[in-house]
């Protein structure tokens, strides 16, 4: 019973990473100051031409102090990757065939990798390491897409976890894939206004699925946990 009781906290934090993220992040984008790549003197979060990396920037792009913005992104991100690597902490523990448990481990290796990744996001501002917070950028999503692969391969191996779940992964992987191709060999945000729009909306877009998609597979591994133990359950009190 102790043991379930901290998985269960543990895929319970994957619902609160998830949410206080969204929350969070909405607040910073309303009290951030203003400005985008190309237009400095804009005086608000453009939701079309600044990136979620704005807000954790120190100094906006006309100089302006950004200290809330940036503690509060700083923050959430952080409790983002935390939540992420106890979500796949837990996760094995609810595959039970030898291919699917493989599979699995993998998996949440990528998993605590992507989550590590997202701390690493948080703490280095892209105005003050551009290099360091874009490899963080780079490996995160890298690292969530192969945590996809594996995760889904495990549920369709796994016969008594609903294949729903990696279905659903499954259209998470190809918006994933493709964001991944246009931020590296899409046009260049800092050339153009044009390049700037179609890399800030591809990361909305992968940004919100990821946050819908750990949502619905954070109740996925609630519900797996709770049939189990009532399984394990009915078949104590029956013996």
């Amino acid at each position: 019973m102790e043991m379930q009781r901290w998985q269960k906290m543990f895929f319970q934090f994957g619902v609160f990473g998830a949410i206080q993220f969204l929350v969070l992040t909405i607040l910073a984008m309303l009290i951030y100051p203003g400005g985008t790549i190309h237009h400095p003197e804009y005086v608000e979060y453009d939701f079309l031409y600044n990136y979620f990396s704005d807000l954790g920037r120190t100094f906006t792009f006309d100089g302006s102090s950004n200290w809330l913005c940036h503690i509060i992104f700083r923050i959430t991100l952080t409790v983002s990757g935390i939540c992420l690597i106890a979500f796949f902490i837990a996760l094995p523990s609810l595959f039970r065939s030898s291919g699917s448990k493989v599979l699995i481990l993998i998996a949440s290796f990528f998993g605590v990798l992507s989550g590590a990744c997202y701390i690493g996001i948080a703490n280095v501002p892209w105005n003050l390491d551009l290099g360091l917070h874009r490899s963080w950028v780079y490996n995160g999503f890298v690292s969530f897409l192969l945590m996809t692969l594996f995760y889904s391969a495990a549920i369709l191996t796994e016969k008594d976890y609903p294949n729903r779940y990696a279905k659903a992964f499954g259209v998470f992987g190809i918006i994933l894939f493709i964001q991944i191709v246009i931020m590296i060999f899409g046009p260049r945000a800092y050339r153009s206004n044009t390049g700037l729009l179609i890399q800030a909306v591809a990361q909305k877009i992968v940004v919100y699925s990821e946050i819908i998609v750990m949502l619905f597979q954070a109740y996925g591994a609630l519900s797996v946990m709770k049939l189990q133990t009532n399984s394990q359950n009915f078949f104590e009190n029956d013996s």
